[in-house]
């Protein structure tokens, strides 16, 4: 099922990250499919921890700019 936030204007943009121990491709996927943004799994890698951060900081980034009129 669908995250809770799509129910709720507040939370609709904000970001979901996943850290987990779960490498399974199937799990990743479903966790996309449930409205993840980011999915990270342990243990971390600092380059791969910092570009998910900055991926997350672009969406973040799309996802503020004003509505085009």
């Amino acid at each position: 099922r669908r995250l809770q936030r799509e129910n709720d204007e507040r939370l609709r943009r904000a970001p979901v990250v996943v850290l987990t121990t779960t490498d399974d491709k199937v799990e990743i996927q479903r966790c996309y499919d449930l409205g993840c943004n980011v999915y990270i799994t342990k243990p971390v890698d600092y380059e791969s921890f910092a570009g998910a951060i900055r991926q997350l900081g672009l969406f973040l980034s799309v996802m503020q700019a004003p509505e085009i009129e």
